[in-house]
């Protein structure tokens, strides 16, 4: 039943995303400040050295995993969507760059017979089922490599603009979701990470407006956009960052330490 049940939830959410990605739902331009604040997030992790073998978990239309392509010696992006891994390919065709590569497939079916540096998960743990999450972050885990890094973002559970959004939105507001997802909570997930065997954990707020405002202007004008980055930099450098529309979290393999780490810090 419970193969049943994951198999049914996978069919709705590569049903919701085939259509997101053939009916263009966001900004372009939102989306592009969007995954530049990403990229300058995760190169701070990693300022001096390459992001070698990278693994993304549920790369979309492929974008992030192309500005990624200078950094790493190679960068395999997974997707259960077939529109997305279709614009991906596409993407990496017209760009000329040569070590990307995108596969459609569920992160369940990977063959986990090779390690990678660096796996991402950008807005993608929020779409597994919860009781699946812990498997997933141990098999993260057993296949990085000493000092490899784990770098995901995800919905805030405990966002203030999340919380006036369903109010003022009412039904609408779900129309924008996949059928399963969920917002996490930061302190939790930072335990399931510790749980997997990571012992080196950040938490870091990095999203107030921009995120929920492409989505909203997908077919208006752009140049609000530019105002909610700014916004959310301040936001996330401010006594409220804590409640973010959206958290990052980093998570090191270094098995030579005994005790876990924690920081909590601000884009």
């Amino acid at each position: 039943m419970e193969n049943a049940n994951s198999a049914a939830t996978q069919a709705q959410e590569k049903q919701f995303f085939d259509k997101y990605y053939e009916g263009h739902a966001y900004n372009p331009l939102g989306w592009r400040l969007r995954l530049d604040r990403e990229v300058r997030s995760l190169r701070r992790v990693r300022p001096q050295g390459t992001l070698g073998r990278v693994l993304s978990l549920g790369c979309g239309d492929g974008q992030f995993e192309l500005l990624l392509a200078p950094w790493a010696k190679h960068v395999l992006g997974l997707d259960i969507s077939s529109q997305g891994i279709e614009i991906a390919r596409r993407h990496a065709s017209l760009s000329g760059v040569n070590n990307v590569e995108f596969r459609c497939l569920p992160f369940s079916e990977l063959r986990w017979d090779e390690q990678f540096d660096t796996i991402i998960c950008l807005a993608f743990l929020h779409h597994v089922p919860e009781v699946e999450l812990p498997g997933l972050l141990e098999r993260c885990f057993a296949h990085l490599t000493t000092g490899g890094l784990f770098y995901s973002q995800d919905p805030n559970r405990n966002g203030v603009l999340r919380k006036v959004g369903r109010l003022v939105m009412g039904a609408n507001y779900h129309k924008y979701h996949s059928p399963e997802e969920r917002e996490l909570d930061p302190q939790e997930l930072r335990g399931l990470l510790r749980a997997a065997g990571f012992n080196v954990v950040t938490l870091q707020h990095i999203d107030f407006t921009l995120i929920p405002a492409l989505f909203l202007l997908a077919k208006r004008c752009s140049w609000p956009l530019y105002i909610c980055r700014l916004l959310d930099c301040l936001w996330c450098h401010s006594p409220v960052a804590r409640w973010s529309s959206g958290f990052v979290a980093v998570a090191e393999k270094h098995p030579s330490l005994n005790t876990g780490h924690v920081e909590i810090l601000a884009d």
